[in-house]
Formats: structure tokens, C-alpha cells, sequence
């Protein structure tokens, strides 16, 4: 995003070229500021996740990180990769996980979008069927949801989430992540805090993190 350039510079504007940060070390992870950022403008109390993992389902289930969560619901196509995760996250009951046979897409005409208070679109090995979920989940017009899609540096990605009304782009750490949503957020108020503290912490640095956002972003 191109910040404060008056119009007597406008010529020039096409000769700027914008480069990502270099990829995060721990490249899994750098959706997690955003997730802890949110959880403090927002009482998020339920949470779906398409494409569950470490660097998301457990900060989900950190009382640290999300207070006031009650119902986590994860959905995954790869019982492989559910089995580890169920592992590591344990018996919690506030976690239901979904496995589903085929394509995570296919899965979203089931689902009441509008009883989550956040999304999280982390799913699939092939862009492709990432691209089919965010499409399924823009086509029922979700108003109430906040939602987040990681690796928005994709292109791909940004087109199939074009039909939201609005889309903010946090390029602090690569992977990037995208916030989009049919409401208005307040997601310069992350942006500002992750671009401050990015070259001091690890994105998975949670209690750093929550730390972080606790003078800026109120509840």
C-alpha cells in the first residue's frame, strides 16, 4: 500500500515496485498475529477452521490467546495430518474436529457460516482447492464473520476472495495473510502493531504477541 505520495508524484507510481518481506523462518506460523490480534478487537467465541495445524488449532485453544473461545470446529481432509494434530491438542471439548472425504470445499454448503465469529482458510496442498474453499465461502455472502486467509501473497487467493466488500493485506511477515469480511474492521489497528514488532519477534513468539496487542487494541 502506497502511503502519503501527493498527485504530483503520480507519474512516478508506476515505476515503484513493492517487495515481500523475506520468508519467515517459521513460515507456518506468521498467521498468528493477526489471529491474537483479532481475538482482541472481538469477543471471538466460536471459530472455523478449514485445514487445521499446530500454528493454528492450538493458539485457537490457548485461553491466553482467545478468552473467550467456547467452540472450535476444525475441519480436514488428511486423517494423517487430523491424527497428529489430535494428539497434540488433547482432549479438549471445545474442539470438534470434522473429517471430510474429497475436496474441503465441498464441505462449506453444509455449514451456518453466520454462527462463527471467525473463519480461518489454511487448507489444502494444492492452491487450487484453497482457492475452491475461499470461492465456496464468499458465494453465501457471510456478513457476520471475520475472515482470515493465510498465504495471501497469492494471487489466486485474492482473486477468489474479490467478491467481499473488505480486504486488507498484512505483508509484515512472508507468508503473507489477508483479513477479509462484509463488515468494517479495524485491521490498520493490527497492521500497526505487527509492523512494529516484527523484526523483534518470531511470529510464534504467542506470549510476546499477546503482550503486544494488550496497550493497542482494546476489547
Amino acid at each position: 500500500m502506497t502511503v502519503g505520495i501527493r498527485s504530483v508524484l503520480a507519474p512516478w507510481r508506476l515505476c515503484v515496485k513493492y517487495f515481500s518481506a523475506p520468508r519467515a523462518l517459521k513460515d507456518y506460523a506468521t498467521h498468528i498475529p493477526i489471529l491474537i490480534g483479532l481475538a482482541r478487537l472481538r469477543e471471538v467465541r466460536s471459530v472455523l477452521e478449514f485445514g487445521c495445524g499446530h500454528y493454528s488449532t492450538l493458539t485457537f485453544l490457548n485461553a491466553s490467546a482467545f478468552p473467550h473461545l467456547e467452540r472450535l470446529h476444525s475441519i480436514e481432509n488428511d486423517d494423517s495430518w487430523a491424527q497428529t494434530i489430535e494428539e497434540a491438542a488433547g482432549s479438549d471439548l471445545r474442539w470438534q474436529l470434522q473429517l471430510v472425504k474429497g475436496e474441503i470445499s465441498e464441505s462449506v454448503a453444509d455449514l451456518d457460516l453466520e454462527s462463527f465469529d471467525l473463519i480461518l482458510i489454511d487448507d489444502s496442498k494444492i492452491s487450487e482447492q484453497r482457492a475452491a474453499t475461499i470461492r465456496a465461502v464468499a458465494a453465501k455472502e457471510p456478513k457476520h464473520p471475520w475472515i482470515v486467509i493465510h498465504d495471501f501473497e497469492f494471487a489466486e487467493y485474492r482473486r477468489a476472495a474479490s467478491a467481499f466488500q473488505h480486504r486488507h493485506r498484512f505483508r509484515a511477515y512472508n507468508p503473507e495473510t489477508g483479513v477479509i469480511t462484509n463488515q468494517m474492521n479495524e485491521c490498520q489497528v493490527i497492521d500497526r502493531v505487527i509492523k512494529s514488532k516484527a523484526k523483534l519477534l518470531e511470529p510464534d513468539a504467542v506470549v510476546q504477541w499477546i503482550d503486544s496487542f494488550r496497550p493497542d487494541v482494546q476489547d
